[in-house]
């Protein structure tokens, strides 16, 4: 492992969307959390006296936080009660100790931004009777609802899939083609065109226009490995083998966790995969990340007709019942399995995956990962994880970029719309191009081209 690593991207990186971020959307970020905690507040009993009085005392330190943010000030350890009450990882106070004195305009930007979250929670936990509120629902579930028209649509072809799939497990070039489909649906989430795979029919999808029509939503995908997934499932299921194991590491609940089930429902129902692992977050986390309480609250919102307002005997009502009674039963007979590991919401990035990692659960994570057949890291956040937050230049081989995970025996799937600075394994001359074309609606912010959303990765490494 080379040990000459490029640096970390910092908040005070002049132009980068770093930057940006650092200056202008945390603030925003807190202010919500201030302005959704004096509703909240609102809804809590007259009388219910402790409740206001705590609730009130997290609203004042979380103005005072934003604050601390705007005025740039040093970011600060965690006390020894913060620590003890919120079960704060060491990982935090180690980073601050050894790099003494950073200030919020110029510190590395993956360590503050996942600080910022870890001192959202603190406040919460440190108040008994909120320990367990997510500031982050309302907004979590108020997306979701604004996204009934391709979750009907989602859950119509799934309804329409469903009594075909055997059929379709059968036909390898239909079953590929699918397979495509549904990790663009994961890769996009509501972000996606549904047309081609809501509105086609089997045999449309395996036919000349399909073709043109996948390739043309393809196009913005700048690196895609997907091929080679494929071919690591399939030659698992040629080779005869019934117990192949997909993880998810999560990103975003609401609609991007519902296409996250809609692909693992079509890998198990199509027996590429006899079992899902999911990896989510036990703490509310850069706002959207997904808790074992998203993943239920989802299955309930679908049964929900005054969450979907869709009539109760209507094809869409009976296919969010359909989709939603086959994740529960599932979840039931273990076939999907939830698991929230604190790791996941540490500071350290994914090359402390690692065997010798015992202190915060590293080496821990790394024997789970390597009984799975294919860990699908989901999102920005997991994608520089992946990378270290690195500025690595934009040509730099993905299995470089990676570092120990290249050859650690995880095979790894990372799903990325780009929202970030950080970008690898792109084919020379690429990057250029796609700065050039930004730059023309967007002067003087060419680079940002990869933290627009636009555009997305796909990249596969296994050492297996």
């Amino acid at each position: 492992m080379t040990t000459d690593l490029p640096p970390r991207f910092f908040t005070n990186d002049k132009g980068t969307f770093g930057e940006y971020t650092a200056a202008v959307r945390w603030p925003i970020i807190v202010q919500n959390a201030v302005d959704d905690m004096k509703k909240e507040l609102k809804t809590v009993a007259s009388d219910d006296l402790e409740k206001i009085k705590q609730g009130t005392t997290i609203t004042n330190e979380l103005v005072e936080f934003r604050q601390e943010i705007l005025d740039r000030k040093p970011l600060r350890p965690f006390t020894l009660e913060e620590a003890e009450i919120a079960s704060v990882p060491g990982s935090y106070n180690e980073y601050l100790i050894a790099h003494n004195g950073v200030t919020w305009d110029k510190v590395e930007w993956l360590f503050s931004e996942i600080y910022l979250y870890r001192r959202v929670n603190v406040y919460f936990k440190c108040q008994p009777l909120w320990k367990d509120f997510d500031i982050f629902d309302g907004l979590k579930q108020f997306t979701f609802k604004s996204s009934l028209h391709g979750v009907v649509e989602l859950a119509m072809r799934y309804k329409t899939l469903s009594s075909q799939f055997a059929t379709i497990s059968e036909d390898k070039e239909l079953l590929e083609i699918l397979f495509k489909e549904f990790i663009e649906i994961s890769l996009w989430g509501n972000a996606t065109d549904l047309s081609l795979l809501t509105n086609a029919t089997l045999e449309d999808l395996k036919s000349v226009q399909g073709a043109k029509v996948r390739a043309a939503s393809e196009a913005k995908i700048v690196v895609n490995d997907t091929e080679k997934a494929w071919k690591k499932l399939m030659t698992l299921r040629d080779s005869g083998c019934k117990n192949v194991r997909v993880d998810f590491v999560l990103d975003n609940s609401g609609f991007e966790l519902y296409a996250d089930l809609m692909f693992a429902a079509f890998l198990l129902k199509t027996n590429l995969a006899q079992k899902i692992k999911l990896h989510g977050k036990d703490i509310p986390y850069m706002v959207s990340d997904v808790m074992l309480k998203d993943f239920h609250i989802l299955l309930k919102d679908l049964k929900d007709r005054s969450f979907f307002p869709v009539d109760s005997e209507s094809e869409e009502s009976k296919a969010f019942d359909q989709f939603a009674d086959d994740i529960s039963t599932f979840f039931t007979n273990n076939q999907i399995e939830f698991e929230a590991d604190s790791f996941w919401t540490t500071d350290l990035d994914y090359w402390n995956i690692d065997p010798s990692e015992n202190k915060y659960n590293g080496a821990k994570v790394y024997k789970d990962l390597l009984k799975s057949n294919l860990v699908i890291f989901k999102g920005d956040l997991n994608y520089r994880k992946l990378t270290g937050d690195r500025a690595w230049p934009r040509t730099t081989a993905w299995n470089v970029a990676i570092g120990p995970l290249a050859t650690n025996g995880i095979t790894l799937l990372s799903l990325r719309t780009c929202k970030a600075d950080v970008q690898v394994a792109l084919p020379t001359g690429l990057d250029e191009g796609l700065t050039q074309l930004w730059e023309k609606d967007h002067p003087g912010q060419g680079s940002w081209w990869c933290c627009s959303g636009k555009w997305a990765v796909i990249c596969y490494a296994t050492s297996n």
